[in-house]
Parts: C-alpha cells; structure tokens; sequence
C-alpha cells in the first residue's frame, strides 16, 4: 500500500520500539509489529495492535516499578493469557 502521507513509498511490514511514559515510570515494548514507509519514516499500527499496546502500557506502567520492558511475542504468564506479559519480564524497582 502506498504512504498517505509522502506518497513516494509503499508501506513494508517491520518490528519496532514502542515507548510510554506516565507519572516518572517508563514502560517498553519490543518488536512491536508496525508498517513502516522507508521514504518518509511513518509508522502506523493495526487497530488490533493498537489496542493490545495500550493493555501492555496500562499494566507495565501499573506495576509500581520505575521501569518495564517486554517483548511483543514473550511467552504470556501463567493465568494472564491476554496481557502479553512475560512471568521473566525486567522490572527495576522504584528508588
């Protein structure tokens, strides 16, 4: 599909980043999957992904720790088959 917004690319498939930030705690999501337009750089999500980082940002960010990070597909934790949160997930507790 073509970029809406250069229209000089034509939107590739990619693994991004994904960053979120709310009251001094910082939440990442790794290899979160985007479509991407290599001539202008515009990054867009699924609605369905969309979605499902906002769930993944919301519990990270939750979590009382200064800082999360979890990768996109990590194995779901015991009894929480929806959140996407690995039970290894890295946390650094609040100073």
């Amino acid at each position: 599909m073509r970029c809406e917004d250069c229209e000089n690319g034509e939107r590739r498939p990619d693994r991004r980043a994904r960053l979120a930030e709310r009251d001094g705690r910082t939440a990442l999501v790794f290899a979160v999957p985007v479509e991407v337009c290599p001539a202008c750089g515009q990054v867009w999500l699924t609605m369905e992904v969309a979605k499902h980082l906002d769930v993944l940002f919301d519990r990270l960010l939750a979590s009382g720790t200064e800082s999360a990070q979890v990768h996109w597909e990590a194995p779901r934790a015991a009894g929480d088959r929806r959140s996407g949160l690995a039970s290894d997930t890295n946390r650094h507790p609040r100073r």
